[in-house]
């Protein structure tokens, strides 16, 4: 195959992927969003206690710890989505593991919406934005590339396809770095500046 085909099919697979995976994430945050509506009454008022309990407590905050926590969730979902694109049966657990981060997502702002109503969602907002965003968002990019990867070594295994598998590993490699440099970017801004706003910002939302 011609180096201009190659390209071209590569730049159409990843417009295919991309959007199947933002059906997967969408359907997620669909998901989040109505698992918060049907809540028993019980599950309700946990939901409501923790966030009620996080709130109140924001200037006890630990950024140190957060950061520890943050920064190691972050690169195990990072590194977890790449090397799953290294292996066969990684494609299905990607797709899962976007689901249900896009699903989380989904289910915390729901959360603060739930205890604080109208407030909530300017709550949720400062909670999430940009750096949970952003980090959905790199999920989708390296998640797309891991799907490619693990369907190219498919069809290599099952299709004797021949294929650069050097050339097509320092770009894996690439999307790594570049997804990691990004994701502890996001990690000091969820562990410094968003918990920075809270403190300041929740006395003149809720009174």
């Amino acid at each position: 195959m011609k180096i201009l085909d190659m390209l071209k099919n590569k730049i159409k697979y990843n417009k295919k992927t991309m959007l199947f995976l933002v059906i997967i994430v969408i359907i997620g945050i669909l998901t989040g969003s109505f698992f918060s509506v049907i809540l028993n009454q019980n599950d309700k008022q946990l939901v409501i206690d923790n966030i009620t309990n996080y709130i109140e407590n924001i200037n006890k905050i630990n950024n140190l710890e957060i950061l520890k926590n943050t920064f190691i969730v972050n690169i195990l979902v990072i590194f977890g989505i790449w090397i799953l694109g290294i292996s066969v049966i990684g494609l299905f657990i990607v797709i899962i593991l976007l689901f249900w981060k896009s699903f989380t997502l989904s289910f915390t702002v729901s959360s603060f919406i739930l205890t604080y109503n109208l407030k909530g969602l300017l709550l949720s907002f400062i909670y999430i934005f940009p750096h949970l965003i952003i980090n959905m968002l790199i999920y989708l990019y390296i998640g797309s590339y891991a799907l490619k990867f693990s369907i190219l070594i498919i069809k290599c295994i099952f299709h004797k396809i021949n294929l650069d598998l050097r050339k097509l590993m320092i770009i894996y490699l690439k999307v790594l770095i570049i997804s990691l440099i990004i994701i502890i970017i996001s990690s000091l801004y969820e562990s410094f500046i968003m918990p920075f706003f809270l403190k300041y910002l929740v006395p003149l939302i809720i009174k």
